[in-house]
């Protein structure tokens, strides 16, 4: 996935602009043209938006593919992008009216994240520099979300994108097998425990 965005990214360097027809925007899909779901995933706006996504597939995939192994990794992969890209899309244009062209892998990038909380909570990893759990990591870019979006998203980032993208594990876990949804529950219990054992450990501290 990382090759296949990079190749893209520079294909698209080299044209010197991004083609029209594979950004994700509603008129591309009232006209039928449903190819932009996925290709605009493989769309970025420049290096930095690239590099990022690209450290959050290297990261947060290889914990994902540990447990799930390559091909469900790329379900959970291919299935939070396209979710992503066509529930934010609808809740754009039906809810809040808004016309808005989506392109990057973060929807994507979200549901792997989502992925490894779930499954490896405890995994530190050291990506923000700071060793930190993979849940903790999770909590953090959920929030930051959930700020952007109810923010009104002035930073031109798609936080709903990245939101949906998180959420959608919610419904792909139901097509893996009987043992990953076991271990999925299991995460989540884990991870619902933990903040709530966060929370009052923070509001003690807070209070003394």
């Amino acid at each position: 996935m990382i090759l296949a965005n990079v190749g893209t990214f520079i294909y698209v360097v080299r044209m010197g602009y991004l083609p029209r027809q594979w950004i994700l925007f509603p008129g591309n899909l009232l006209q039928g043209n449903f190819w932009p779901l996925i290709a605009s995933g493989f769309l970025h706006s420049d290096l930095l938006h690239l590099a990022m996504n690209m450290l959050g597939i290297y990261v947060f995939g290889r914990i994902a593919e540990e447990y799930l192994g390559p091909w469900k990794t790329l379900f959970i992969y291919f299935g939070s992008l396209i979710i992503s890209m066509l529930s934010a899309t609808f809740i754009y244009a039906l809810v809040l009216h808004k016309n808005v062209a989506i392109i990057g892998a973060s929807g994507a990038v979200m549901g792997l994240i989502a992925t490894a909380v779930l499954l490896d909570p405890f995994r530190v990893t050291y990506e923000m520099i700071l060793p930190l759990p993979v849940m903790v990591k999770g909590w953090m870019f959920l929030y930051a979300d959930i700020q952007g979006f109810l923010g009104g998203e002035r930073d031109g980032v798609s936080h709903l994108a990245h939101l949906c993208g998180f959420l959608s594990v919610g419904l792909l876990v139901y097509f893996l097998s009987s043992r990953d949804q076991k271990a999925m529950r299991a995460g989540f219990i884990v991870n619902i425990i933990s903040f709530f054992v966060f929370l009052l450990i923070y509001q003690r501290m807070m209070a003394v």
